[in-house]
């Protein structure tokens, strides 16, 4: 492992460093290629997340609270590593300060944790507002997209969660077939499913109010 560590810092040009600058390579090296890996992983749709779970590392301490916790993930610790490694190493590089270095690595690895705790909890926001509800549907009006046959699915059009959408549907009348263009109005859901009844003309009407 040593042999393979003294092999990428001199890849990197820093095969002659010695202290405490080993430490801030090994952290930047580390924490940048796991950060990559785990980044990688979540792009392919949660990976990592279960990865973590079945190896027994889940310290996702993001608990809804602002502050601190939305800190302590495993991408905020990989990015104080990497943050941490890069910016030490610079400032002790530059003015062979070791203090002045650890704390420029410290302040740039906190930072990073905060930029990253943000990122990733805004594309989480993100994730959960472009989740259907399908439960804000019941009530809502439209017609039929596709046939509902007798004990089978067909296709509803109906606006809900501020959207125009098609869906799939059954009649609450089993024995109901709804055909193609009938008005509709959606009364329960199953999943994805919406249950539907048919209404006439003057139930899709909506009521106006004389002066």
């Amino acid at each position: 492992m040593s042999g393979l560590f003294s092999s990428i810092l001199d890849f990197l040009g820093l095969g002659a460093i010695t202290g405490v600058d080993l430490l801030f390579a090994g952290s930047a090296i580390v924490g940048t290629v796991l950060f990559i890996i785990y980044f990688l992983l979540v792009l392919l749709g949660g990976v990592a997340d279960g990865a973590m779970d079945i190896i027994g590392l889940d310290v996702d301490l993001d608990i809804g609270a602002e502050g601190i916790f939305h800190m302590l993930t495993i991408q905020g610790l990989l990015s104080f590593m990497m943050m941490f490694g890069i910016f030490g190493l610079g400032v002790s590089q530059s003015n062979d300060n070791v203090l002045y270095a650890i704390l420029a690595g410290t302040v740039a690895g906190v930072a990073s944790m905060w930029v990253i705790g943000k990122v990733f909890q805004m594309m989480k926001s993100l994730e959960t507002d472009g989740t259907v509800k399908y439960h804000q549907s019941i009530g809502a009006k439209g017609k039929v997209y596709q046939t509902i046959s007798p004990g089978e699915s067909g296709q509803v059009q109906v606006e809900f969660t501020g959207a125009l959408r098609t869906v799939s549907a059954v009649s609450n009348d089993e024995t109901e077939k709804i055909e193609t263009g009938r008005f509709i109005q959606v009364v329960d859901h199953i999943g994805e499913t919406v249950i539907v009844k048919s209404i006439s003309v003057t139930d899709q009407k909506t009521p106006t109010t004389e002066e």
